[in-house]
């Protein structure tokens, strides 16, 4: 190969290894590392397994925050707000009734993630 061909390679390597790198570094600016997922409450999307997910976890924390069991039926509404609200109030956080990385955050970390919603809810980690 000529002298001119090894530089020309050598600069379309050192471009397409510069632009992968700034694929994976804008990759990792996220302010919410599982920011993928959707927050709970009204006015938003509410997807149906992240509200299966805060009724499950709510469900299992009904005796800590002393709210009745709600039904799990996967659709965000009166019984899922006031549970919502109870976690938060029992975690010490702001009761906005909506889940987002703080909420998220304690109801994933107080069940172990025994019903595997960590890709479904917002959290700090």
């Amino acid at each position: 190969m000529s002298n001119i061909s090894m530089r020309r390679r050598g600069a379309f390597l050192s471009a397409a290894a510069a632009l992968v790198t700034v694929g994976v570094l804008s990759g990792t600016a996220q302010a919410v590392p599982n920011s993928g997922s959707l927050y709970v409450g009204y006015g938003r999307s509410n997807a149906y397994a992240s509200v299966k997910c805060v009724q499950q976890i709510s469900n299992s924390l009904h005796y800590q925050t002393g709210y009745h069991t709600v039904a799990v039926d996967g659709s965000f509404g009166r019984d899922t707000y006031g549970a919502i609200l109870a976690v938060q109030k029992w975690a010490g956080l702001q009761q906005d009734g909506v889940v987002g990385p703080q909420t998220g955050n304690v109801m994933i970390e107080a069940t172990k993630d025994e019903y595997g919603c960590y890709p479904y809810l917002p959290t700090l980690r």
